[in-house]
């Protein structure tokens, strides 16, 4: 439904802003450099610090390597305008915004993709459900990556632990563990965004696919959970799917 509206600047900029949405990312979230006094926090005001990096990062690397050189420079302004909007609503802390916004278009249908504005909207929408799609992905592959970005929270908690600082939510490995961090991820943050998405395309069959990877790696997670909550034996809080574990999830039927 997007696609046959998207112009090739459209695309252009939705590919761009997919591959530099993270570009230099430091490997801790905005709380922590807010709270470090990082340089980064000052200069962009506490307000999607991350997301600014990134977006101003990429500018930096575009203007140097003349990538966009050819075009006028209004042209070129817009284009790193439109690369700022589409990277600033990659910011967690607007989901809410973004959804609230999403539901209100659907519910009143007057989405309009040959109106540049909501071509725009949605590719914002388009590249936050890229920026959390993990959980949509074949459990094998998944559960690596979500076991990859849990291990980069506790790094950082292990950081605040060493300055003496507030651990951050889901930074600590003996309280926070990768299944409870994945099902509070999937329910309150990835599930609501892909249902409305599903919605906007009309239930094809990637997003239904997505939505049912989503449900057994949710339903597997919870499964895991249980397991850790009832065995005796283990006093290994990091959340570590071994062997066994596996072997058993990958047997059990799931929604």
């Amino acid at each position: 439904q997007l696609a046959s509206f998207l112009t090739p600047s459209d695309i252009m900029l939705g590919l761009l802003a997919a591959a530099a949405h993270d570009v230099d990312h430091p490997g801790v979230n905005q709380p922590f450099l807010i709270k470090t006094k990082h340089h980064l926090a000052s200069l962009y005001q506490n307000v999607s610090v991350l997301e600014n990096h990134h977006w101003r990062s990429t500018i930096g690397m575009l203007r140097e390597s003349r990538l966009l050189a050819h075009l006028p420079k209004e042209v070129t302004l817009d284009i790193e305008q439109q690369l700022g909007s589409l990277i600033l609503a990659t910011d967690i802390n607007r989901q809410n915004e973004f959804l609230i916004r999403l539901k209100s278009h659907l519910d009143n249908q007057d989405l309009r993709l040959e109106d540049a504005q909501d071509r725009h909207f949605m590719l914002q929408i388009a590249l936050k459900c890229a920026d959390i799609c993990n959980p949509c992905r074949l459990w094998d592959l998944s559960k690596q990556w979500s076991e990859r970005v849990c291990e980069e929270f506790y790094r950082q908690g292990d950081l605040e632990q060493k300055f003496e600082l507030e651990i951050s939510p889901l930074c600590n490995q003996q309280k926070d563990t990768i299944p409870s961090i994945q099902i509070g991820f999937m329910t309150y943050i990835v599930e609501p965004l892909f249902e409305r998405w599903a919605q906007f395309t009309g239930d094809t069959p990637l997003s239904e696919n997505m939505l049912n990877h989503l449900r057994r790696n949710k339903a597997k997670w919870r499964s895991l959970l249980h397991k850790q909550h009832s065995s005796s034996r283990s006093n290994d809080h990091s959340g570590q799917v071994t062997g066994s574990q596996e072997q058993s999830l990958n047997k059990e039927e799931t929604p």
